[in-house]
């Protein structure tokens, strides 16, 4: 489904990717930056994390090692930080793909991510706002965009995109938490069918076009190596759950 905004019908200098994300900010009532985006040139740097700094500058460790001091459940705590990131980096470009059929450059280095005051993450932006777009957008061709030839090459390079940089994440968060990669994947693509399920409800749009779509996304990155068809065990609770065979010896938090 396509956003029913005309090129022409643009206020001022209003840009695809902001009517985008007006869009995307009216499918959670009361929660408009659950799924919009925000454009970092329009922000102050307070409280923003750039993605590359992520690793590197202890955001995701000191995330942890806040969530497990709060939950003593260190599965849960590592649930707590996939999921934030993972929905931040493409959680919210599934929710435009497999709604809107536009993406944003998911690379690290394009984008960061916004602290609230107990050291969670509230929002997500992007450098570059440029929008990878369908043939069919009405907007496709307008400044701001690029028109990929099909919904399979636009969730392939979603799925490109985010898996670099997911994969920086997720590599700092086994180190601190001792849970594998392929369980946070597995996560990942759990929140991938999500919201390809989920969202369209909220949106209105097709619930059959959100589930083709969601399953491209997933196949790039099953196709990519990853194990994100299987299924993670990490718990949406604290406490909830056995510790799966293959993440048993998880260390203690020093």
């Amino acid at each position: 489904m396509t956003s029913s905004i005309l090129p022409e019908q643009m206020v001022g200098m209003r840009t695809v990717f902001e009517d985008t994300t007006e869009i995307l900010g009216t499918f959670r009532a009361g929660y408009p930056k659950f799924y919009s985006m925000a454009d970092l040139g329009t922000q102050s740097r307070r409280r923003w994390v750039r993605l590359e700094e992520a690793v590197d500058g202890g955001r995701v460790e000191l995330m942890f090692r806040n969530y497990f001091a709060d939950s003593g459940d260190m599965r849960f705590a590592t649930y707590l930080v996939a999921e934030a990131f993972t929905h931040g980096v493409l959680g919210r470009a599934v929710a435009s793909f497999v709604t809107l059929g536009r993406v944003w450059d998911t690379g690290s280095e394009n984008m960061a991510v916004r602290t609230d005051i107990e050291g969670g993450l509230d929002w997500a932006g992007v450098r570059d706002t440029t929008l990878r777009v369908l043939p069919d957008d009405q907007c496709a061709g307008s400044p701001g965009t690029v028109v990929l030839p099909c919904e399979q090459a636009l969730a392939q390079w979603l799925a490109c995109r985010a898996r670099g940089t997911l994969t920086e994440v997720f590599a700092g968060l086994s180190e601190v938490s001792s849970c594998s990669q392929d369980t946070l994947w597995s996560m990942a693509g759990e929140s991938v069918l999500g919201a390809a399920t989920i969202v369209p409800t909220f949106a209105g749009t097709s619930p059959e076009t959100g589930y083709r779509r969601g399953q491209l996304v997933l196949q790039a990155l099953h196709d990519s190596g990853l194990a994100v068809r299987k299924r993670s065990g990490l718990p949406r609770t604290p406490g909830a759950g056995p510790i799966p065979v293959r993440d048993r010896g998880w260390r203690s938090v020093r």
